[in-house]
């Protein structure tokens, strides 16, 4: 398990019509911020994080990693960032710094929040 804690939310976090969270840690550039959720690793980040089956945790909220793109692992690892997508309509594919997620709601998330990747 990797903890992650809730750093800064931009004003543009959530986006009215599209259920997606974008994640970065703190080196996010202030042209992402206002997008993204901040966040900053309290464990050393794994190379290999997530996986099909793998369990997000948004404090007491979990959600199932349904599909991973092919570089989401390494985006996060280098970067903290990964796109998190709660509903993918289906026949899409996620895209390759992404993952898609159940339940297929957004989780509610404050400053605080603690974020566990469970493999």
């Amino acid at each position: 398990m990797v903890k992650s804690i809730v750093k800064e939310i931009g004003e543009l976090a959530f986006f009215e019509d599209e259920p997606i969270l974008i994640l970065f840690n703190t080196t996010a550039p202030n042209g992402l911020r206002e997008v993204c959720v901040i966040h900053d690793f309290e464990d050393v980040p794994e190379r290999n994080m997530l996986k099909k089956g793998s369990k997000i945790f948004f404090d007491d909220q979990e959600y199932t990693v349904v599909d991973i793109g092919n570089v989401a692992n390494e985006t996060l690892f280098d970067l903290g960032h990964i796109s998190l997508y709660f509903d993918l309509p289906e026949g899409e594919q996620v895209l390759p710094g992404s993952a898609a997620l159940y339940p297929n709601k957004v989780p509610q998330i404050k400053v605080g929040t603690t974020i566990k990747f469970i493999k």
